[in-house]
């Protein structure tokens, strides 16, 4: 038996047919098979933007070659495990007008790999979930939670193989995958999706945990990929808040958008932030950029992003896009302050105050009020006055104390929640709308997007867009930007 087709990386992305025959209609035959079968590839480059508010291009790219030759870097520390994943890229200033603040980082691939397989003498083998696969195609190592199955008696130190299993179709109409996690893999025709996986090896690592301990842990890292079809730099770590690691398209929305020094700008739909920071530093940090999210978490991630980045100019909200034009009976009040929770207190909400039912560290409380006289304040308000706490709020804070603060308790900021704008407030407006995203990639799979739902992704950003066009001012710029091939969510959208 040939296996020489099997141990390989020739995906076929598979689409929900009558998607498929809409886009071939939209795009032509030809044209849409060329756009498939890129969309199984990452980028053959990585795009840095830099923070000119802190470095310059030049002093990047000098830091980047002082890591790679691991000598004369301020980041030596780094130098060891960032060596291997930029030594093979070709770093480069970009040479696109206006961008002078991108570089770009040559990857390679895809390259062949010989796994070792001989006869009767499989491989030892890992497969990962479809989602771990995609951001392995992009540099990513292999964490715990994406593994699936392993071979057994894989030991810490093994070199395996590493497959992915892709959705399969499912007896009620939908897709599924069907393999129970910690299966164990034989080697032989009789594994789960054996030849559904063939063609579909996307590297070979090292084991960084026994079998029992990758379906034993709850994170960390479960493969450690050194061999892979796509050779990308990662650049997790490296110059935090000089670099942030962005694709070009998103880059050049922010670019069109053309910010001036003074300007009210609004992202509308701006979480994680790269697009919102992006705006900030065009600004040079001179103006307004109002950033909001209906996501209490993704509003933090923006602020937190923000800070690193050392930019004083964006103010964030907690809000729903659709609701973003306040209503006229709606008062100017100033908005409400959502408080993120610690792990070390329980409060609630009165029309007089806040009380405290547990004893507050004073860091937490001048975090949380912003300054000493604020703290003493709540402390005499706590001696004043009794809460009671019910037994469900106990335990909930017995299960938080046992488990982790959790990601909306532990960030220790809070996000502001707002009734939205006044009409014609912003001389900008960024809709970098939610969509159907079939534009991303790498991308294995591509079927549960179905022509309804497409439609239904164009009428809710339609929505969102009648929301921009009252917020900007008379003369104003408003940028739409999508991640999606779906001409229904882009042309369409703006004739």
């Amino acid at each position: 038996m040939d296996l020489s087709g099997r141990y390989s990386y020739s995906p076929l992305l598979r689409w929900n047919p009558q998607v498929e025959e809409y886009f071939i209609r939209a795009y032509g035959a030809d044209h849409f098979s060329r756009i498939s079968k890129a969309l199984t590839r990452p980028s053959c480059y990585s795009c840095i933007r830099v923070n000119t508010l802190k470095t310059t291009t030049d002093d990047v790219i000098q830091k980047l070659l002082a890591i790679i030759q691991n000598s004369g870097s301020s980041e030596a520390d780094v130098a060891s495990s960032v060596k291997g994943r930029l030594q093979n890229g070709t770093i480069s200033e970009s040479q696109i007008p206006g961008l002078e603040y991108v570089v770009f980082v040559k990857g390679s691939g895809p390259h062949t790999i010989d796994y070792g397989y001989e006869p009767d003498k499989p491989p030892k083998e890992v497969i990962v979930s479809r989602k771990c696969a995609e951001a392995v195609l992009r540099g990513a190592q292999v964490y715990v939670p994406g593994v699936m199955a392993c071979s057994s008696h894989v030991e810490k130190g093994d070199v395996v193989a590493v497959s992915v299993a892709v959705e399969q179709p499912t007896l009620d109409g939908g897709w599924g995958l069907g393999i129970t996690r910690g299966t164990v893999l034989q080697g032989s025709q009789t594994d789960p999706y054996y030849f559904e996986r063939s063609g579909l090896y996307i590297g070979q690592g090292t084991a960084m945990m026994s079998r029992a301990g990758i379906f034993r842990a709850s994170e960390g890292i479960a493969v450690d990929m050194h061999n892979r079809i796509f050779q990308l730099p990662s650049f997790y770590d490296v110059l935090e808040g000089e670099i942030f690691l962005q694709n070009l398209p998103s880059i050049v929305t922010a670019h069109a958008l053309d910010p001036q020094k003074g300007e009210r700008i609004l992202d509308m739909c701006a979480a994680p932030g790269g697009k919102t920071t992006a705006i900030a530093s065009l600004l040079r940090d001179e103006g307004e950029v109002v950033a909001v999210d209906r996501s209490h978490n993704k509003v933090m991630d923006i602020q937190k992003l923000a800070a690193e980045m050392g930019l004083k100019c964006i103010t964030t909200y907690k809000l729903d896009a659709l609701k973003a034009v306040r209503r006229k009976n709606e008062s100017n009040d100033e908005p409400n302050m959502c408080n993120s929770k610690d792990n070390n207190y329980i409060t609630s909400q009165t029309s007089d105050s806040m009380k405290l039912h547990k004893e507050v560290p004073s860091i937490a409380a001048e975090g949380l009020n912003g300054d000493k006289s604020c703290k003493e304040k709540v402390s005499n308000e706590k001696g004043v006055e009794r809460t009671y706490v019910s037994k469900a709020d106990t335990r909930k804070n017995m299960r938080r104390m046992r488990n982790g603060p959790g990601r909306n308790q532990c960030l220790g900021g809070r996000a502001e929640n707002s009734k939205g704008f006044s009409p014609n407030s912003f001389d900008r407006v960024l809709l970098d709308a939610p969509c159907s995203a079939l534009g991303l990639r790498p991308r294995l799979f591509a079927a549960e997007e179905t022509i309804q739902s497409l439609r239904n992704h164009g009428k809710y950003q339609r929505r969102m867009f009648d929301q921009a066009v009252q917020l900007v001012r008379p003369g104003g710029i408003i940028v739409y930007s999508t991640c999606t091939i779906n001409p229904g969510e882009n042309e369409a959208l703006c004739a």
